[in-house]
């Protein structure tokens, strides 16, 4: 009996030892020292403003990032490390630094517990300098769409013209201009806000990486209503004896003004500097330039057009030696009343604009016993219903006298339906 109670004990306590054995073999076997590496831990660089004292900047592009090697005795918490947990930086201050490139030591600021790094020694980071350029541009304000029609976009103000910007001079050397995108389409009043300016290359794509200096800048677009007014081309002088002048006109006949429309309203055609008839002995074209009153502005473009004059040889019409003196030419400004003809009877017309003027040249003896019952200014309202139209300016002159332009050449007309009156009856005998 005690030799069979003493076998059991034995084999409880080789079951004792057994056990632990396997605990020690499976601990061991399930949870070793593990490796593992975090890759892409951002690299803080310090005393940056060494660069600035040797006028140099990091060049842009490069991967400031490094990775560790760490160990372990569990698996699981190695695997949820982040590269956030770790802080490494390196240290500019000591070294002497010119353009080009620098293998520069990494130090690990902070790690979490428990963990080692197995490659702590061993770390560098590779780093490429440039030197630090800047350059002064003019600002370009780019205009796209169009404003609402009749309404036209002046020059923009800008509180600053130029900027500076500052950079890699890689990166410099490819910018060529400093640029504000604006659209305007179907604007009808001024833009003035604050605008970000952006560097851009010969294509116009954005280069990053760069300073603009300012970085905003405030401009103010002006957006202002139009008029499209006849030109009048003035004289002085008079043509030699055997000329007459069969015509004179300016090319464009009419231009866009920009300004408040009671200044708008007011303006009836615009004048040409005078042209001096004295001068010319032959038909020709000339440039001059356009009076614009005070307040009013062009709407783009030149204020020089172009000054077409026709001349008569009356030696060569009448005979060279049988040439009689001629008047001499001059011009004469007119005001007529606006006619409507042709329309229907059940309509009724509005015009805009009742009076047309205009200005007529001949000999002087033609314009000064003018006969003004033969000039005449008509619209002509055929086949024209109800609502609101656009319609010409026809001008009819006597022989002998020259239109030289008349203002407005167009009208608008808005043409309405008659009212048909209904007689009414009081039958008072029901």
């Amino acid at each position: 009996m005690d030799k069979e109670r003493k076998e059991q004990l034995i084999i409880k306590i080789c079951c004792v030892i057994a056990a632990f054995a396997l605990w020690l073999f499976i601990t061991g076997t399930e949870n070793p020292l593990t490796a593992y590496k975090i890759r892409n831990i951002p690299v803080k660089i310090l005393n940056t403003e060494v660069l600035t004292k040797s006028n140099l900047v990091l060049a842009p592009g490069q991967d400031l990032t490094t990775s560790l090697n760490i160990k372990g005795a569990n698996t699981s918490l190695l695997l949820n490390k982040k590269a956030s947990d770790f802080t490494v930086v390196a240290d500019l201050g000591p070294y002497a630094l010119k353009s080009g490139e620098y293998k520069i030591p990494i130090e690990i600021k902070k790690s979490p517990d428990n963990i080692n790094v197995v490659n702590s020694d061993s770390l560098f980071i590779t780093i490429q300098l440039d030197e630090l350029t800047k350059k002064k541009l003019p600002i370009n304000v780019n205009i796209s769409g169009k404003p609402k029609e009749g309404y036209y976009a002046s020059t923009p103000a800008l509180s600053s013209d130029y900027a500076t910007v500052s950079g890699a001079s890689k990166l410099i050397n490819t910018v060529k201009k400093i640029v504000i995108n604006e659209n305007i389409q179907g604007l009808e009043a001024d833009i003035s806000r604050k605008y970000k300016l952006k560097a851009v290359d010969e294509s116009g794509k954005e280069i990053k990486n760069v300073v603009v200096s300012p970085a905003y800048i405030n401009v103010k677009i002006p957006v202002k209503k139009t008029k499209s007014v006849g030109i009048t081309v003035k004289t002085t002088g008079s043509l030699d004896s055997k000329y007459t002048l069969e015509s004179i006109k300016a090319v464009p006949e009419a231009l866009d003004i920009t300004g408040s429309l009671t200044e708008l309203n007011n303006l009836k055609y615009l004048n040409t500097e005078a042209v001096d008839l004295s001068k010319i002995n032959k038909s020709t074209t000339i440039n001059t330039k356009i009076i614009v009153p005070n307040g009013l502005n062009l709407a783009g473009g030149s204020n020089v057009v172009k000054v077409q004059v026709n001349l008569n040889n009356q030696n060569v019409a009448n005979g060279a030696d049988k040439a009689e003196k001629v008047d001499k030419t001059v011009q004469k400004d007119l005001s007529l009343d606006i006619k409507a003809n042709n329309l229907n009877a059940n309509y009724e017309a509005t015009l805009d604009n009742n009076k047309t003027s205009l200005s007529v040249s001949g000999v002087e003896s033609v314009i000064n016993y003018l006969d003004l019952n033969k000039v005449s200014a008509q619209v002509d309202l055929a086949g024209l219903t109800e609502g609101k139209n656009s319609v010409k300016v026809i001008v009819s002159v006597p022989k002998g006298v020259t239109l030289i332009s008349h203002n407005p050449d167009k009208v608008g007309v808005t043409i309405t339906k008659k009212q048909t009156e209904v007689p009414t009856t009081n039958d008072k005998s029901k």
